[in-house]
């Protein structure tokens, strides 16, 4: 796994947040990273996974209303294809990664176990 970000709290673990804003990358870095929205190649992830969570932000961009944010809808089953794509991201990030997202049915953060 290769990391292109720069280095800028050496002492923080690296933090990868999951979720949807407009215009915005789907991955959220934070923690040794600095703060910044990302495709997700800068942290090695898979061309496959950054294709798929590209796809998900562009279909509800599609949607959103900027002349009225309150009135946009979501794609059908948005929030648990979100929550799909934060597990692929935990399983392909190494264990001192953490990685939270929103839960599709409490609409609570979370942070995303690492599966073995």
């Amino acid at each position: 796994m290769t990391v292109t970000l720069p280095v800028e709290n050496p002492d923080e673990p690296p933090r990868v947040d999951v979720h949807y804003e407009w215009t915005q990358h789907a991955v959220w870095v934070s923690g040794r990273y600095g703060i910044d929205s990302i495709a997700g190649h800068e942290i090695g992830l898979s061309p496959g996974l950054v294709r798929d969570l590209t796809a998900w932000v562009d279909a509800a961009d599609s949607l959103f209303n900027a002349n009225d944010p309150l009135s946009s809808q979501s794609p059908p089953g948005f929030l648990e294809r979100g929550f799909a794509l934060a597990e692929r991201v935990r399983a392909e990030l190494p264990a001192g990664w953490v990685v939270t997202t929103t839960h599709p049915v409490t609409k609570a953060d979370v942070e995303l176990p690492l599966r073995g």
